[in-house]
């Protein structure tokens, strides 16, 4: 079988370090586009690209084009999934799918109406150490969770996007609460949550920085979140993204990233003591985003040739989207939302 054909569209960090760097090869590279022309002529001829583009409705009418890579900011996203779905182009885009819930669900819908796949990005569910504690919830060696925390704690300075309507929260927060969703396989039913910044940001500045939050899930496990942008100085744990984890189960504990050097830890009564799987593939940490990233790739071209669904679909992403927007408006309104009654 040919390989599908590539259509990327922007050329900024993402594309280079996460999307190209990791499925470089797995589609043909038919076309590239970005609306500054030195940069869009660099990305082409560094990945081989065939063709060029200054504006993106040029590329998505490319006959070479079957699967659009979107890296454009999260504003811009809604504008052209529309006319790509309408083309007949599968989507495979950066998250946040969009930055308020409406048009993240215009975009799910409209590429349903039209029977085109939509996949976003979220990697770190095909992180293969996550992949592990969810093995381990799936061969109930542990047993289920009962309560939890998760915390992520770095320091980042830099500029919002162009449109950008939320902070950190929607940017960030969102990979934790997807990877939970998987781990624990099961939906969440409510959300407690406060945000906020450093009194030191910039105060008009709207994103939030910080978020603390309790998770509720449907079997009744309780996790709770700390994370954050705003810790001077800190960063919890050097180069693992998905942050630290701690989950209290029925029979064991998992520590995901309990130290630098520790990467996962289990302790099971079945299995009488503690233990350290064996996590295959063995990634350098400065790997694991871009491999997570090509994972999704690998299996969303496989959702694309066999007609099946990708395990972060723009319907599947919509539930961790659900959980993210609750947590806005509970630390708005200072109370608990129910997703589920």
């Amino acid at each position: 079988m040919d390989k599908l054909g590539l259509g990327l569209i922007g050329c900024g960090w993402a594309a280079r370090y996460l999307h190209m760097a990791s499925y470089n090869g797995v589609l043909e590279n038919k076309a590239v586009c970005d609306i500054d022309r030195s940069r869009m002529e660099r990305f082409k001829d560094d990945f081989g690209f065939e063709k060029g583009y200054l504006d993106w409705m040029s590329l998505l009418k490319d006959p070479g084009v079957d699967i659009v890579s979107l890296c454009v900011p999260a504003s811009k996203r809604l504008e052209i999934i529309k006319p790509a779905a309408e083309l007949g182009k599968h989507i495979f885009v950066e998250k946040p799918l969009a930055w308020n819930l409406e048009e993240a669900v215009e975009s799910v819908e409209t590429c349903e109406k039209h029977g085109v796949k939509l996949a976003v990005a979220d990697q770190y569910r095909f992180f293969p150490q996550i992949i592990t504690i969810a093995d381990l919830m799936r061969k109930n060696i542990i047993g289920r969770p009962f309560a939890g925390l998760m915390e992520v704690m770095v320091f980042y300075d830099f500029p919002p996007y162009p449109g950008q309507e939320r902070g950190f929260v929607v940017e960030m927060v969102t990979h934790n609460i997807d990877l939970l969703r998987y781990i624990m396989d099961e939906d969440v039913v409510q959300v407690y949550s406060r945000m906020g910044k450093s009194p030191s940001r910039r105060q008009d500045d709207a994103r939030e920085f910080w978020n603390a939050m309790t998770l509720t899930f449907e079997s009744g496990c309780v996790v709770q979140f700390f994370n954050s942008w705003d810790c001077l100085g800190f960063e919890t744990p050097s180069g693992r993204p998905e942050g630290r984890l701690h989950l209290e189960c029925e029979k064991g504990t998992v520590f995901l990233n309990k130290d630098d050097d520790t990467l996962l830890m289990v302790y099971s009564t079945d299995l009488n003591g503690w233990l350290k799987p064996r996590i295959t593939p063995e990634l350098k940490k400065q790997d694991v985003e871009a491999y997570g990233t090509g994972e999704s790739m690998r299996k969303f071209v496989n959702s694309v040739e066999n007609n099946v669904m990708h395990p972060v679909s723009g319907r599947e992403y919509l539930k961790t989207l659900k959980v993210t927007f609750a947590a806005y408006d509970s630390s708005e309104s200072g109370e608990v939302v129910k997703l589920i009654e």
